[in-house]
């Protein structure tokens, strides 16, 4: 059972209306909880920001450089992919995945904003 409390950070949360609060975060076995107990690790968060989720802010996700990667990819050009139909098209078919589908595995891994760079 691991309990965390992370101290002293300005905390976001727009779904609590929390804009850059200075309070506490209590964890405990991952998930936030109203109060830690007494034995919680101490995580001091001055002058940081606080949030839920990851950000990734240097991603290729759909830009120029991914777009023409979809067009050439030698492996897409040679059939060693096989297309797929319906809603399995959503993941590409090919050897680089779809927007759509690279979207997805970021939220899956808990990400909660990709900036395209």
């Amino acid at each position: 059972m691991s309990e965390y409390v992370i101290k002293n950070g300005h905390v976001f949360d727009p779904v609590q209306g929390i804009k850059g609060d200075k309070t506490d975060v209590a964890i405990k076995d991952g998930k936030i909880v109203a109060k830690a107990g007494s034995g919680a690790k101490v995580i001091d968060a001055k002058g940081k920001t606080v949030m839920a989720g990851a950000i990734e802010i240097h991603a290729h996700i759909a830009g120029p450089k991914v777009n023409l990667g979809r067009i050439y990819r030698p492996e897409d050009k040679l059939f060693t992919c096989t297309p797929t139909k319906g809603m399995e098209r959503m993941g590409g078919g090919n050897s680089i995945p779809t927007t759509f589908k690279t979207g997805y595995e970021y939220a899956k891994m808990g990400y909660t904003t990709a900036m395209e760079a």
